[in-house]
């Protein structure tokens, strides 16, 4: 199609470049040396444990908690269902290594909770065991899955309910044989997100003291100052990640048919007075744990370290919302490029689908590729070109979930259409403006704002690649937390959280939108 091909050369650059990482990621991974003692056997097996039942533990109880919650606040009526609505998700706001420490101090022995309940006999389990992390990362990445869900069910899933129920299924049993089947593929998505997560992760599980893949990374950079083992590691990483999205593609890539918005509004199901008080109890409870008690954790901790003044952090508040616009812009720029070019180019979509998988990538093994990479091809290191390093790399780490929402609106848009708009002669701006823009509008925004808030809560590369005295909220609870100052990291915890939650109000206020 003569209107893509304009797409095709914009995405070429992307797309030579993270080939050309990924080869020399490889390469260098996989023929140098490396610390045979400490890459043994057993260790490499431990890593694999751990980081298969982290992962695959914390995406199952994030959908246990995301879908029964997305379906109640978008189906049933009952108190505070508008609010919960968007409520639910605001501990995405929430960065892993933030939930870890706040959790960690608040159930550790010397705490005031545990010294309270020892009064009275009751020993707390530790939480530092793959039980307790799993729990406590599913409280902050089931928004992931439950935005979706919702996005999913407040646009066509009400028609679908309401079908079901007129062929006599109950409220139950039209969410049992109907609603959930279709939203397997969502499900599956919204899992293979929280497992790139985890698995990306490396300050909630050091202080949860949970050994992973990115754990040991570390471990052979920083620890053994053993690279190539850590560039090992890297490799094995990379190709665990590759499977988990060939399983999520292929269970994801069910054939169905264009979905349609609906302009109806959505009139939820009345409920009996019990089920009501049930409900909103149930809701109640879980924003209760997992967004309010971290929050008053916080806020308690703040305010017992008197010469912490969150005012003193409006310099770092500046940078990270600089860097996070600098990164979401540039992202979504290439990733409506590579999706439009996946639709006009079958002979690249094998390359486009590598270049756009490095969401599970963690952000110290990218910051470690690229300053190898351009060393190894230029002859010196990226970090002289400034906060440019910065802004590709972490662009490099978010491109799935911009392409991921990019490509999905165009799944909305019927082969026909875009046939008939090939028969008429336009300049390729032109037509995407007019054609492709107004279907992709409100996925390339919701795609921004998922990029801009992990941005600003990405820590590791930022502390690689960040020019020098150019610090975030991220890197300055780095500092504190690596020193256990749990007290002390939280000022720029909450500063971080609440510039988050703007945008996660903003995502909230989107998907409302385009369902009216």
């Amino acid at each position: 199609m003569q209107n893509l091909r304009l797409w095709k050369y914009i995405s070429l650059p992307w797309i030579m470049f993270t080939f050309i990482f990924f080869i020399i990621f490889f390469i260098l991974s996989f023929t140098n040396d490396i610390d045979i003692e400490f890459l043994s056997n057993r260790y490499l097996l431990s890593l694999f444990k751990n980081t298969i039942l982290l992962s695959f533990g914390s995406a199952l109880i994030s959908m246990l908690l995301a879908v029964p919650l997305a379906i109640l606040v978008t189906f049933y009526k009952f108190p505070g269902c508008n609010f919960f609505s968007w409520a639910l998700s605001l501990s995405i706001a929430f960065p892993a290594y933030v939930y870890a420490f706040i959790f960690v101090g608040m159930f550790e022995y010397s705490s005031p909770i545990s010294e309270f309940l020892r009064n009275f006999g009751i020993a707390l389990p530790s939480i530092k065991n793959i039980f307790g992390a799993s729990l406590i990362m599913s409280m902050a990445l089931f928004p992931y899955i439950y935005l979706i869900i919702k996005a999913q069910l407040s646009s066509v899933g009400i028609k679908i309910f309401k079908a079901a129920k007129s062929l006599g299924d109950s409220n139950l049993g039209a969410v049992r044989k109907v609603i959930l089947p279709s939203l397997k593929p969502a499900i599956i998505g919204g899992m293979a997100l929280v497992i790139f997560e985890i698995i990306a992760d490396f300050g909630g599980v050091s202080t949860l003291r949970i050994d992973t893949f990115t754990v040991g990374i570390y471990d052979a950079w920083f620890g053994y100052q053993s690279y190539f083992s850590g560039a090992r590691l890297a490799g094995y990483l990379l190709i665990f990640v590759i499977f988990i999205m060939l399983l999520s593609k292929y269970y994801t890539d069910s054939p169905r048919g264009v979905a349609t918005r609906t302009a109806e509004l959505i009139n939820k199901v009345e409920l009996n007075k019990s089920k009501q008080i049930m409900f909103s109890l149930i809701c109640s409870l879980v924003f209760l744990i997992v967004f309010c008690l971290p929050l008053f954790q916080l806020i308690y901790w703040q305010l017992s370290e008197s010469s912490i003044n969150l005012l003193s952090n409006v310099n770092l508040l500046i940078n990270s919302s600089i860097l996070g616009f600098a990164v979401g812009i540039f992202t979504i720029f290439f990733a409506t490029a590579l999706s439009l070019s996946y639709r006009q180019s079958n002979k690249l979509k094998s390359l486009i689908s590598i270049s756009t998988s490095g969401y599970a990538i963690p952000g110290s093994v990218i910051s470690a590729g690229l300053l190898i990479g351009f060393d190894a091809i230029f002859g010196t290191s990226i970090t002289i070109y400034g906060i440019f390093g910065l802004i590709l790399c972490l662009s490099l780490r978010f491109m799935t979930p911009a392409y991921n929402y990019s490509s999905s609106s165009l799944a909305n848009i019927s082969k026909s259409s875009e046939n008939a708009l090939s028969l008429i002669p336009s300049n390729p701006l032109k037509a995407f403006i007019a054609f492709y823009y107004p279907q992709m509008r409100s996925a390339l925004f919701l795609g921004f704002m998922i990029v801009f808030i992990e941005s600003v809560k990405e820590q590791p590369a930022t502390l690689l690649l960040r020019p020098v005295g150019f610090d975030t909220l991220s890197t300055k609870i780095y500092n504190f937390t690596s020193e256990g100052e749990w007290e002390m990291a939280a000022s720029p915890s909450i500063l971080l959280i609440f510039l988050s939650l703007a945008f996660v109000y903003l995502i909230n206020k989107n998907i409302e939108l385009n369902t009216k």
